[in-house]
């Protein structure tokens, strides 16, 4: 009997977790304090943060900068360095890049969450890639006091669903034996 609910409850854990990377719920909040990069690949998320704040969705964009070298790192250092960015109805959009406090998610959230609080934001959106998203939301809403909110990016990554299942899997497990924050 115990051997059948652990491998219930091990089918339940997975078919969650399946669902929450493979349909993740994404937000499109009308305004935030600030709107967060989340870094891991060389995809459309900083043009879509940019994209977001120059539509008047935030004023400040953080973007998390891992140490490294290569073509990646060359992107992000060049995109942190148009700071401020002047949008097209004349606000000025600030970005801060930021070092994780080391380079993971985990990292990142506990790196963004903290330059948040020093700056009084109360609300955050945080962008990614669409495998990405569910554990984004559950560092991010286990971390931040204010309201959290997590999008995709319009031109997904093309990392297969299998890829993405078996490396976000992983993820969830991690982060369920070692909560951030």
């Amino acid at each position: 009997m115990i051997v059948a609910l652990l491998v219930l409850a091990l089918v339940l854990a997975g078919l969650e977790a399946a669902r929450a990377v493979l349909f993740p719920r994404v937000d499109s909040p009308e305004r935030v304090d600030a709107i967060v990069v989340v870094a891991g690949a060389p995809d459309d998320r900083y043009v879509y943060a940019r994209h977001l704040a120059e539509e008047g969705v935030a004023d400040h964009i953080l973007v998390s900068q891992p140490g490294g070298t290569g073509k990646y790192a060359d992107m992000i250092a060049a995109y942190c360095a148009a700071s401020p960015v002047v949008a097209r109805d004349g606000r000025q959009i600030d970005v801060d890049c930021f070092t994780p406090d080391i380079d993971t998610t985990e990292g990142e959230t506990t790196a963004a969450t903290r330059i948040a609080r020093e700056k009084g934001y109360q609300s955050l959106l945080a962008v990614t890639y669409w495998g990405h998203v569910s554990r984004v939301r559950m560092y991010f809403e286990h971390c931040f006091d204010g309201d959290v909110y997590v999008t995709d990016t319009p031109r997904p990554l093309s990392r297969s669903r299998k890829h993405a299942l078996l490396h976000e899997t992983g993820g969830y497990v991690k982060a369920f034996i070692k909560p951030a924050c």
